[in-house]
């Protein structure tokens, strides 16, 4: 085997595995945890290039062998000795950062009590250069950076170690054996200057010459002479080849071991000379990648048949026959606009291969078609449901708009917490203890109810071709639930139960007007966190009965006072100036009468008015079935929401003149 220098070149050395020393804190006995600090952008002294910079992002820190689960923490780089696992590696304010559990084995338990009495705190860690840029002597990079520098663009973290002596911490890099026996470069105390770097490189020159690869030959380092070299150096030489050859092949055993490689892989890394460790680490790393890949199922392409082609052309072209609008209908829909609703049944028959169905009646044409066959039935649903989405575009409402949404799992009562005075921070003096906050009793119960209504669709309005149960009445079942609710929203609103004087929400009676808005605003902004802290609560939609709309767009838009004596007193209420979004719904006309008006906070600076659903499905369901008794199809629709007023400092009433 030839003669290794044991110098690199510039290139090799900026490739090279480094080692940095990093900082560990939080260490928590209990839990067995500490977070290490294990790289910064503050440049270390570097043989080459003067000093050496890593940037610190997440683009620029590869982190795949945490992610693939082979980022270990040793003890003083042992691969055998592995004493904690990496919980989490991430990057913060051009810092890198991690979080390590120790394990409870024997050794682990050890360094972590000589962790706990400080005695054994040295951290290090291993990292290798993957991409790179160098600033020569004399040049300035873009972002201020003097040469000579190495900048690391992109570098990947190999492992973490507790170690008894650290890196030299003004030095920032340490040499190790952990991949490469001959990966790393000694430290000389002259780094940096021109003429060392040019011995080096005379070096590794000398030692890449032509008969460096002859047995018994070497050349002299300093001279460039060759000489012959003794039996004992010769033995020497090859003694120290097997010792080497011994500890890779030893090292990627532990490797492949430790990680479950399969004979085959390891096999191969061992006959391969050129393997070394790093390599040896990245063909690792490359199998276990392969092995955690997720299996793809194979693609299913699923195809729509003529049957359901078909189907879909009928529903939309009944649809639109009956007023329905749509966009882009399915091909063939305007075949079956002109069908009665017995032609439907009578070719749901044919496709079912019934026989004899030129003879029958209506009555009997129909009871046939709901007895055999689920076409039928398909087509009465899906031609309810497009009605019923229609329905829910077209529906007037404006509750959704103020309210808040919110969604509980079941039926049971579900809590919503205030925020109260008993949350406000404390202070804390020196080495004293955080007090627990308790929740107190602020909370309001949220439960969820049922509402629906339902209809049948009789075989008699099947004769009749009377589709107005399956084209609008579904329509209109789904608005009216959206009025309905629109309905409960707003009765939550004027509530009297959720306005008073000692609330500090209900604003002195008066038409609406600059003065009186300017109040209603000024008592939203002035509501408390119990009896101490300011929310200074923005208010944001301003709800009006329609007979005050008129007057609340002109409040709104103009930008001089309507009741300004002098036309060039502004208007502070101006929309552009107050960022009031204005609400109108009669529904406010019947319940509150046509002078009140309210103000509702920004959503999500405070709870108000919650309208809530099971799982968050904020549409109505609807269901169909076949009643064999009466031989007609039922459709019912129902919905499980609640709407709950949760808290009366985002809301503000003015009762109005």
């Amino acid at each position: 085997m030839p003669s290794q220098s044991k110098t690199l070149t510039r290139q090799q050395a900026a490739k090279a595995p480094r080692m940095r020393a990093a900082s560990l804190t939080n260490f928590d006995t209990s839990a067995r945890t500490a977070r290490l600090s294990f790289a910064s952008e503050t440049p270390v002294r570097d043989y080459w290039y003067g000093k050496e910079i890593l940037r610190v992002s997440d683009s620029s820190m590869n982190t795949e062998r945490f992610s693939a689960g082979v980022m270990p923490v040793l003890f003083n780089h042992d691969r055998d000795k592995v004493i904690a696992r990496v919980d989490k590696i991430w990057t913060e304010g051009s810092k890198a950062y991690a979080d390590i559990t120790f394990d409870d084995d024997e050794l682990s338990e050890r360094i972590l009590k000589k962790v706990e009495s400080g005695s054994l705190r040295g951290v290090s860690v291993g990292y290798n250069i993957q991409n790179y840029s160098i600033i020569e002597r004399d040049e300035t990079s873009t972002d201020g950076i003097e040469g000579p520098a190495l900048i690391a663009d992109k570098w990947e973290v190999f492992e973490i170690s507790i170690v008894s002596i650290p890196a030299d911490a003004a030095v920032g890099v340490g040499r190790s054996r952990l991949y490469s026996p001959d990966g790393f470069r000694d430290m000389g105390d002259g780094a940096g200057t021109e003429e060392a770097e040019e011995t080096e490189m005379q070096k590794s020159t000398s030692a890449s010459s032509d008969r460096s690869g002859e047995p018994g030959y070497e050349k002299n380092n300093y001279e460039g002479e060759e000489k012959e070299m003794t039996p004992e150096e010769r033995a020497a030489l090859a003694a120290e080849a097997r010792t080497a050859e011994n500890q890779r092949q030893s090292n990627i055993r532990a490797l492949c071991r430790e990680l479950k490689i399969e004979e085959k892989d390891m096999e191969a890394m061992l006959k391969d000379e050129d393997c070394t460790m790093e390599k040896a680490n990245e063909r690792a790393l490359a199998i276990l990648k392969e092995r955690m890949k997720p299996t793809v199922p194979p693609k299913v392409t699923v195809t729509q048949d003529e049957a359901d082609k078909k189907r879909t052309a009928i529903v939309d072209g009944l649809f639109l026959r009956h007023g329905g609008i749509l966009e882009k209908p399915a091909d063939g829909a305007d075949e079956f606009r002109n069908c009665r609703f017995a032609d439907v049944a009578r070719m749901t028959l044919q496709d079912a291969g019934e026989t004899g169905i030129g003879r029958m009646t209506d009555r009997e044409l129909f009871a046939r078609a709901l007895t055999t066959t689920s076409a039928l039935s398909a087509i009465a649903d899906n031609l309810a449901h497009k009605s019923l989405s229609s329905g829910y575009n077209e529906v007037a409402t404006t509750y959704g708009a103020w309210t808040q949404t919110g969604s509980n799992t079941d039926f049971k009562i579900a809590k919503r917490y205030r925020i109260y005075d008993a949350m406000a921070p404390v202070k804390i003096p020196e080495g004293g203890e955080f007090s627990y906050s308790e929740l107190l009793d602020e909370s309001v119960g949220v439960q969820l109810a049922t509402y629906g209504d339902a209809t049948n669709f009789t075989r008699e309005m099947m004769i009749n071709d009377d589709l107005d149960v399956l084209v609008k009445i579904p329509k209109l079942l789904r608005t009216s639930m959206e009025r309905y609710k629109n309905h409960l929203a707003y009765k939550a609103l004027i509530d009297a139960n959720n306005y008073s004087s000692a609330k500090g929400n209900l604003g002195t009676a008066a038409a609406l007007s600059v003065k009186s808005l300017g109040e209603a605003k000024k008592l939203m902004r002035k509501q408390k966190l119990g009896n101490n802290t300011v929310l200074n609560i923005v208010p944001k939609y301003l709800i009006i009965p329609a007979a005050l709309e008129t007057v609340a767009e002109q409040l709104l838009t103009s930008t001089a006072d309507p009741e300004g004596k002098n036309s060039g007193v502004s208007n502070p209420a101006n929309r552009t100036r107050s960022n009031l979004e204005l609400i109108v719904d009669a529904t406010l006309d019947e319940l509150s009468g046509e002078t009140a008006y309210y103000l509702v906070a920004t959503k999500g600076m405070v709870d108000t008015i919650e309208v809530c659903y099971l799982n968050g499905n904020a549409a109505p369901i609807i269901e169909t079935g076949t009643d064999f008794n009466n031989l007609s199809l039922n459709f019912r629709m129902y919905h499980d929401f609640a709407i709950n007023v949760l808290d009366t400092r985002g809301l503000v009433k003015n009762a109005g003149k």
